[in-house]
């Protein structure tokens, strides 16, 4: 079973148990770090490599986002995450910051 089938595997069997789960929604104005710090969590879950944490971006899925090298819409992304001999499900929003975009965010 690949990584990424364990990774499905865990999620699956986290979403029936609440209280192992985390919902998080990253609010914040534009350019303080909302999708670096998704990057982030992801390669703590081991879902993109460290190395690209940060630049990669990878919540921001849209061509005109890529382009722009803002979020435009928001995105969400389920993993999984140890924590003190516990796995937890987390479920992560990633929010755009431009106020014009404020639609997404609520």
């Amino acid at each position: 079973m690949s990584r990424r089938d364990r990774m499905i595997a865990k999620i699956k069997e986290l979403m029936y148990e609440p209280e192992q789960i985390r919902n998080i929604g990253i609010c914040a104005h534009i350019d303080h770090g909302k999708t670096t710090l998704s990057d982030n969590l992801l390669a703590g879950a081991g879902m993109i490599s460290e190395e690209l944490a940060g630049d990669q971006r990878f919540l921001d899925f849209d061509e005109q986002e890529q382009a722009r090298g803002i979020t435009i819409d928001a995105a969400n992304v389920s993993m999984v995450h140890d924590y003190k001999d516990s796995e937890y499900l987390i479920n992560l929003i990633d929010t755009p910051g431009h106020v014009d975009f404020g639609g997404d965010v609520t």
